[in-house]
This record gives C-alpha cells, sequence and structure tokens, in this order.
C-alpha cells in the first residue's frame, strides 16, 4: 500500500465541500422570468451557482447563452454550491425540487446511496422517495460522471451522493443505514444513552460471562440477552427484523444446498480418489489457490460477509475431502474475503474513498490489481506455513 500508494491521482479537493452538485429548479405558471432571457433574469450573476442547463419539451439545452428566453415549464439545471441555494428564492415563480415537497427550509444532510441500496436503478419519483424517506433531494453528484436532466427522472447508481432537505421524522427512519452512507448533517438516532447503554453494556457482560464460566451454554445466554434488550426498549421488534441478515442466511443455506449437491453427485468422491492416487501435494496448493481465487471474485461483487458466508462450507469440504487440515481452508477464505481492492462497491469504506478522492474506476483497478496479487501472494505463502496444510 505505501509504495502503489504515491501512483495515486492526486484530485485537488475543492474548498467548498458541496461544489459541483446539481440543482434542479422549475419555472411556474405564473413566474416573472417568462418571457425574459437569461442575463435580464440575472441568472448569470449567482454566488457560486451557474446555469448549466435547461430541459424544454423533454429536449436539452446546453450549454446555456445569455440570450435564451426562458419559457413556461421550463427545467433550470444548476451547478454549483448547494449551500447557496436558498437564493433561488429570490426568483418569482422558481421553484426547486426540494422545495416543491415543503423541506427546503429544513436542515441539509449529505448522503452516500450504498451498493444494495432499493433505490439503485431507480429514480426518485419511481422510488416514492419522499415518502419512503421524509426528506426531498436538493442536489445530487456524481463523481466521474456528469449528470444531466430532470433531477426526479435521473436513474440513480450506487456512489452517488444526494443532498437532502429532512423532515422531523426522517433521523427516526428505519430503512436509512440500508441504503445511504451518512456523510454529513442530521445523522440517523441510533445510539443507545443512559440507562439503556447501561443495561446493554451490563447485559452482554453477564451473558458472556456466565457462558465461560459453564452456567449457561453461550446461545442461551444470548438470546436471554435479546430478550432482555426488548423487554427493556433497548431494541424494537422494527429494528430487530431490519437488522437481521437474511441475505446472509439465504447465501449460507444456498451454500449448504450446493455442498450437499457436490456430496451427492460423487464430486467429493472423486477428490478422495485423487488424493489416493498420490496428487496431494499438488491438489492441495491447486485446491486452496482455487478457493482463494473464487473468494476474491466474490467479495468484488458481494460484500466481504456474503463471501465468507458463500465458500466456507465448500472450502470446509473440499478440505475434509483431501484430508487436509480445515483452518488452512478457512483462514484462507477469512482473508480472501477481505481482499476487495479493485472495485469501489465491494465495501462500503471503498466506496466512501471513491467519492471522498474523486477517483474513477480505472483507478481503482489500475492501483488496486496490484495491491490485490501483492495480497494474494501473501496469505497463499504464508498462510500453510502458520497453518500448516
Amino acid at each position: 500500500m505505501a509504495f502503489f500508494s504515491r501512483y495515486l491521482p492526486d484530485h485537488k479537493r475543492e474548498e467548498n465541500h458541496y461544489h459541483r452538485y446539481f440543482i434542479d429548479a422549475k419555472i411556474q405558471l405564473d413566474s416573472a422570468l417568462i418571457g425574459k432571457s437569461v442575463e435580464e433574469n440575472g441568472l448569470r450573476h449567482l454566488e457560486s451557482l451557474f446555469l448549466v442547463e435547461i430541459v424544454r419539451d423533454g429536449k436539452l439545452i446546453s450549454p446555456v447563452a445569455p440570450t435564451e428566453v426562458m419559457q413556461q415549464a421550463d427545467r433550470l439545471i444548476f451547478s454549483g454550491d448547494v449551500t447557496k441555494v436558498m437564493q433561488l428564492n429570490q426568483f418569482s415563480g422558481l421553484q426547486t425540487f426540494a422545495d416543491s415537497n415543503g423541506l427546503l427550509g429544513s436542515n441539509l444532510t449529505e448522503v452516500v446511496i450504498r451498493p444494495e441500496s432499493m433505490l439503485v436503478g431507480k429514480s426518485l419519483k419511481g422510488a416514492g422517495f419522499r415518502a419512503r424517506f421524509d426528506a426531498a433531494v436538493v442536489a445530487i453528484k456524481r463523481d466521474g460522471e456528469r449528470v444531466s436532466g430532470k433531477l426526479g427522472e435521473i436513474t440513480l447508481q450506487a456512489g452517488d451522493f444526494l443532498v437532502l432537505a429532512v423532515g422531523a421524522d426522517f433521523k427516526s427512519r428505519t430503512n436509512l443505514s440500508k441504503n445511504f452512507i451518512v456523510v454529513s448533517g442530521v445523522e440517523p438516532d441510533t445510539r443507545l444513552n443512559g440507562a439503556s447503554e447501561l443495561i446493554a453494556i451490563g447485559g452482554f457482560v453477564l451473558a458472556v460471562g456466565a457462558a465461560a464460566i459453564g452456567l449457561v451454554s453461550l446461545f442461551k445466554a444470548m438470546v436471554v440477552l435479546l430478550g432482555g434488550l426488548i423487554f427493556f426498549r433497548c431494541l424494537t421488534p422494527s429494528e430487530l427484523v431490519r437488522r437481521f441478515p437474511k441475505e446472509i442466511w439465504l447465501i449460507v443455506a444456498s451454500a449448504l444446498a450446493l455442498s450437499q449437491a457436490m456430496h451427492n453427485a460423487g464430486l467429493i468422491e472423486l477428490l478422495e480418489g485423487l488424493f489416493n492416487g498420490g496428487l496431494s501435494g499438488q491438489w492441495f496448493m491447486l485446491s486452496l489457490v482455487a478457493v482463494y481465487l473464487l473468494t476474491w471474485i466474490f467479495t468484488e461483487l458481494v460484500t466481504n460477509n456474503a463471501a465468507a458466508a458463500l465458500m466456507f462450507p465448500l472450502a470446509y469440504g473440499l478440505a475434509n475431502a483431501l484430508g487436509a487440515n480445515p483452518m488452512t481452508f478457512v483462514m484462507t477464505v477469512a482473508f480472501a474475503a477481505s481482499a476487495s481492492f479493485v472495485s469501489p462497491y465491494g465495501y462500503q469504506t471503498n466506496l466512501m474513498v471513491y467519492n471522498a478522492g474523486r477517483y474513477s474506476l480505472r483507478d481503482f483497478v489500475k492501483l488496486g490489481l496490484p495491491v490485490a496479487l501483492v495480497y494474494g501472494l501473501v496469505v497463499l505463502v504464508l498462510v500453510p506455513i502458520v497453518f500448516p496444510l
């Protein structure tokens, strides 16, 4: 990492945190802007906001000339400092997308769309954004690609930055953490305070302590702790349902079914025959490399937890078939699942760095691939030494 980091492109960070956002405003029926040019309306002299395009009757006008005359129902797309958006209120009959939802006067919150968000591939209108999150989108930014068109009709992508004007119910919504990484502004109200904090910490210590000295099994202790947290309202049933890892359970169940299918199809017996035929040394390392590569590919496409859950039963079964130490294969899966260096979407910290550093997918591949190869080589050399086959 120390060696390859010097080759990262140095994208200068703008002084203003909200630079390069795109803001959508619509000219209303009774607007005084209608019939006047951009220059006459004073739209070329805004502080830190720039009129970059006009959407008119489904057509895009860009660049916008100073002599362009405003018409009824024009959508004006501005770029620049979103904190200056309130100055658009000085223009009679010009309404922003967020203001039409009645939230523009609220606190502004900046979020990043997660790769697993249900918003990916949908527009703001199609997703019912306002009703779902009690927030309206003031502006949008997508690094590495220009955003164009009406704000409500833009197809959202993982990694998009949104500036939200949030309502009073925003931070209590239970779907925020599954859809957004909150960068600044109003944070979801998820921290425990006072007595709830003491109950949660004390209960956890007691549960682990009771299991450690053999009074009760760890599973039973955790079940009792869960019941206590719900009883004392440290945890709500709705939050429990929201945080339940349904995807991980589905992946684990699928992986176990696949492992059983391999056994029923005779693949495990075939591997045992190859092992007994004297190919043990070759097959040990080839199998280990294959397990690492498959896990690495999965972790670049899905989350590291999902990749590990998918590959664990397969690696464990393969180790047993070869008569090898299962810990060698298990630890290979664990390290490979944490090798997401090539894709910005494999892990949420990658996504945050991807946007904050204004990197492109090409930057990740160019610098992440050598790091991933060196990391993989180190893992495949050291794991069999620390956990002998």
